[in-house]
């Protein structure tokens, strides 16, 4: 008769657990950035996404105007019922009050306000208007097929936020173009109503480099 015995219970040696350990920390180091560059290029895939809806938002909103566009700040006027700055002229198209939720299109996706939990001054933008479109004695309200190539000059950009100064405005100079939140890089909606998110920061520190990065208004205009 054979006699089956039970074999032992084998423990993990201390050497082993620590080469256990080792390779799981090797495995989350080498893991770990993937994750985080592949949330990265989410969020700024649904920041350009963001840009596209909004560029769809501002068709419409053209072509219950004569195809003119709202302007890029409120030149004095921060009622919302009467004033023709964006932010408050493209909210109603979605029935949202205001540009305050960062879960609107009207917002980066990569935006994340870190100041208090009601805003006191002003809503941070963290999505500018050109600032360009009415200089050189345009009109204020830019009009669809006014510009040559519309494909080219930027309408809408990453920018910097904030509840005070800069961040707070509507319109965009080349002085609040923020690449903070795509690692280098932003997303631009432009006048045909495209998005694109592969410009690139220009070198140097000055922050009037993206005056040349972007297309501000189109050649010839």
């Amino acid at each position: 008769m054979i006699n089956h015995r039970p074999h032992p219970k084998r423990a993990f040696s201390l050497l082993e657990l620590l080469i256990v350990i080792a390779i799981v920390a090797v495995l989350v180091a080498l893991l770990l950035p993937a994750g985080l560059a592949v949330r990265r290029l989410a969020l700024r895939t649904a920041c350009g996404n963001n840009l596209r809806q909004l560029g769809a938002v501002l068709i419409q909103y053209g072509s219950d105007h004569d195809d003119l566009l709202p302007a890029d700040r409120n030149f004095g006027d921060d009622n919302p019922q009467t004033s023709p700055a964006w932010f408050h002229r493209l909210p109603p198209y979605l029935g949202a009050r205001n540009v305050r939720s960062r879960m609107t299109i009207f917002q980066c996706a990569g935006f994340r306000w870190k100041g208090p939990r009601y805003f006191t001054n002003a809503t941070p933008k963290s999505f500018k208007m050109n600032s360009q479109l009415d200089d050189g004695g345009r009109q204020r309200h830019y009009q669809f097929g006014s510009a040559w190539d519309e494909s080219s000059f930027a309408l809408f950009a990453d920018a910097e936020a904030g509840e005070t100064g800069m961040g707070q405005w509507g319109d965009l100079l080349p002085s609040a173009v923020d690449d903070s939140r795509h690692r280098g890089a932003v997303n631009v909606l432009y006048a045909d109503g495209h998005s694109r998110s592969v410009v690139r920061t220009p070198p140097g520190t000055d922050r009037q480099r993206w005056r040349d990065a972007i297309t501000w208004i189109s050649a010839g205009w």
